[in-house]
């Protein structure tokens, strides 16, 4: 394997020098339980955005034992905006797990740690690492980015994530630190067009030594077909975490379809908000087209709170009625 002591020393001057220590749960007093909520947040979501986040959900949930007495109508007010909110679901199933089988602290073995709602290989080793101070490895896109490059010239290469985290270990690196120092790392100079001229690597890096060559250059992305926003309606698909489907006909299954100009999510919302009572999370249009001649945006969207008096029907029968697939104007 490609030489790593000098991407070692040269993360942890990185780590000293450009580190992100500000970050709230890169504190002294960041507790494992601290690093889960923070690393649950993180997927997906921007650093910057869950800051804030973080430091009201922590206010409100300071341990887990807190966490686990909550009901959803109280954790979501803290987590609404975050997205994703399976993972909402998991981190109070996790937290009531940790309480009852843990008495409260979670486990120091990364199998244990993975059989946890919501805990996956990453997550895990972001515990025992940053929580507990264990040598290992936190590999991510991020880590999966500067390796490949560092090692094959590609950040799309295989690496070899074993090897990678014996070699570390045996050098005796403070792994909660190098981790850090390959996130930041990531963040700000290797980015997905990197920072070469100014990056401490630059010398021992398969990327950089054959000047970017070996990887293959970003998929240009082609201008959308215009599409007239200010005629479009919106099919909206509404359910229960994907358990039920509720139609806008009472005797069978239907798409809602909202009036035109109703076509942002913000919008989306408040017209359940208005119109029903409901607390909805709406995902971006995963298609957009025609529908008798009418520029159309397709939609899911999940009830987070509030009692939906509509039709139910269960995933596998939507499509089976003639509206549930090809919506009509």
């Amino acid at each position: 394997m490609h030489e790593l002591s000098p991407f070692i020393r040269a993360m942890d001057s990185f780590a000293r020098q450009q580190g992100r220590h500000e970050l709230p749960w890169r504190q002294t007093h960041t507790t494992p339980y601290g690093v889960w909520v923070s690393e649950v947040m993180l997927q997906q979501t921007q650093v910057q955005r869950v800051i804030p986040y973080y430091l009201a959900f922590m206010e409100r949930f300071p341990d887990i034992f807190c966490l686990s007495c909550a009901s959803w109508e109280e954790f979501l007010p803290l987590y609404r905006g975050l997205g994703y909110y399976r993972r909402g679901e998991n981190m109070l199933a996790c937290a009531s797990q940790v309480v009852k089988f843990y008495e409260g602290e979670f486990p120091r073995e990364k199998k244990a740690l993975m059989a946890l709602p919501g805990i996956g290989e990453y997550t895990a080793s972001a515990i025992l690492s940053f929580g507990y101070g264990l040598p290992h490895l936190a590999f991510d896109t991020n880590m999966q980015k500067v390796f490949g490059r560092y090692l094959h010239g590609n950040r799309k290469a295989k690496v070899d994530k074993v090897s990678v985290e014996n070699i570390i270990s045996r050098e005796e690196v403070d792994m909660a630190r190098f981790n850090g120092a390959v996130m930041d790392f990531a963040a700000t100079l290797c980015q997905r067009t990197p920072h070469c001229h100014i990056c401490p690597v630059k010398t021992h890096c398969c990327y950089a030594r054959h000047s970017g060559t070996t990887e293959p250059a970003a998929v240009t992305r082609l201008p959308r077909t215009a599409f007239d926003y200010r005629r479009a309606r919106v099919y909206l698909w509404l359910h229960q975490r994907h358990r039920c489907y509720y139609s806008a006909y009472s005797d069978s299954f239907a798409p809602f379809v909202l009036a035109v100009g109703v076509t942002s999510r913000q919008q989306i919302k408040e017209y359940f908000r208005t119109a029903f009572e409901l607390e909805v999370a709406v995902r971006p249009p995963h298609a957009r087209g025609q529908v008798q001649d009418h520029p159309a945006l397709l939609v899911h969207a999940q009830i987070l709170q509030g009692e939906a008096n509509f039709c139910q029907f269960p995933p596998d029968e939507i499509y089976r009625h003639p509206r549930g697939f090809i919506p009509e104007g």
